[in-house]
């Protein structure tokens, strides 16, 4: 994701020597300071720094650079790598992931529990006293816990993980799924493609300013790993004047790891607001040069087109019932959206008085579940309009005309594997 947002943004050396080399450097510099006087020959190699820092010992300045941008190049390189360390992947089956894990867990069902609480209880107030100050309070604290919800913590248990840097990223890229079906996966290689420059450099710097807090988090946490293992090689009796010199590096660089890995859950935050913002002004561009001429009109239909599309994305060889890439005359939108449902549609003769009869057959094509809600939307052709109380259903199921045109209609339930014909008339 940050590779390619720098090479958009024409800031790649920018995110290598921010978010990569400079937290090397720093560290670097700490533990030149606090780790090498632990060390043995520590005059020899305070005498080498000197001479480098001087000029008089050229080689061992290309020597020491070169080992600057080897670290920096494995640093940039395992990216990924460290950011789903701190997430939690690699140890969430473990007995401290899962205890840790669990604590998340309870507490995403302590604010559903709370948010449906104060929803609720905010609906009773209103209907009671909409203008009792009461209100107001609610609103603000439901606020709070949606943000919470959407922000902090995942939209269920199975997608928790243990740490917090892992629920805040894994709520940004479950956003574009919840919002629209997209899945982030598969289409954020797509979309990248779609950013301008400009909003690119903005998701690029907050992804930078976290690289940088990510990995001077992850060097320190090294570094205190050194220091230990310095005390272990290096056995010392137990007086509180000779463990000093090792256990103030060691609790430096303990609490500098803590300290900015909270910085980077914090920068977290303003990169999953701009990938969010990503999908929200370039999906439909992206959905263009996808090749689809569709255009939905409801959100439903939205969300109904991206699954398919992410679905033929992810499992190109199972392409069973591919999405049209042309504007359907018909289009439907079920509810759930996972449903398959197939239609057939049939213009009749014109009759004697003008009308013509229009025939759509339905078909839920699940044998285990029910079309809940199903939306039909049937495109009217030009200088012809919908003859108002025509529209009937066979059989008789609740439905409701939403609008003429284009003729839109909302009915259901259609059982598993059942078929429903919605008939009206249209005349010019």
């Amino acid at each position: 994701m940050g590779s390619l947002l720098s090479a958009i943004s024409g800031q790649f050396a920018k995110a290598i020597a921010l978010g990569t080399m400079f937290p090397v450097i720093i560290v670097s510099m700490l533990n030149v300071l606090l780790v090498a006087p632990l060390l043995p020959q520590t005059a020899a190699f305070r005498d080498l720094l000197r001479r480098i820092a001087v000029g008089e010992e050229k080689w061992g300045a290309v020597a020491l650079t070169f080992v600057v941008l080897v670290v920096t190049g494995l640093l940039y390189n395992l990216n990924i790598p460290i950011i789903r360390l701190y997430e939690g992947y690699s140890w969430e089956n473990s007995a401290v992931g899962s205890a840790l894990a669990s604590l998340k867990k309870r507490r995403l069902g302590r604010l559903r529990r709370l948010h449906s609480s104060v929803s609720s209880l905010r609906g009773r107030m209103v209907a009671i006293a909409p203008n009792n100050a009461l209100v107001d309070g609610l609103v603000v604290e439901q606020s709070a816990l949606a943000v919470a919800l959407n922000s902090q913590l995942p939209d269920g248990e199975n997608w928790v993980l243990p740490t917090r840097l892992g629920n805040v990223i894994r709520c940004f890229e479950r956003y574009s799924t919840l919002a629209y079906g997209m899945d982030a996966i598969v289409l954020w290689p797509r979309l990248v493609a779609k950013i301008d420059s400009g909003f690119a450099s903005t998701i690029d710097d907050a992804k930078t300013s976290f690289d940088f807090m990510l990995n001077t988090s992850f060097l320190c946490a090294l570094s205190a790993c050194g220091v230990f293992a310095i005390l272990l090689l290096h056995p010392t009796p137990l007086l509180w004047g000779l463990l000093v010199p090792y256990l103030l590096p060691l609790a430096l660089f303990v609490a500098l790891a803590f300290l900015f890995y909270a910085f980077a859950v914090n920068r977290a935050f303003a990169w999953g607001q701009g990938v969010r913002a990503a999908f929200d002004l370039y999906r439909l561009s992206l959905l263009k040069d996808l090749g689809y001429e569709q255009k939905p009109l409801t959100y439903q239909e939205e969300r109904a087109m991206w699954l398919d599309i992410s679905s033929q994305m992810l499992y190109a060889d199972s392409r069973n019932d591919p999405l049209s890439l042309e504007q359907k005359t018909t289009r439907i939108v079920a509810s759930p959206s996972d449903i398959q449902v197939e239609s057939w549609r049939e213009i009749g003769e014109q009759e004697p008085n003008l009308r013509i009869p229009v025939l759509v057959r339905l078909t839920n094509k699940d044998a285990n579940n029910k079309v809940t809600l199903l939306r039909l939307i049937d495109a009217i052709p030009d200088g012809f309009k919908y003859v108002p109380g025509s529209v009937a259903v066979d059989p008789e199921v609740g439905f409701f005309l939403r609008r003429f045109a284009p003729f839109e209609v909302v009915l259901g339930p259609i059982p598993e594997n059942g078929t429903i014909v919605v008939t009206y008339s249209i005349k010019p």
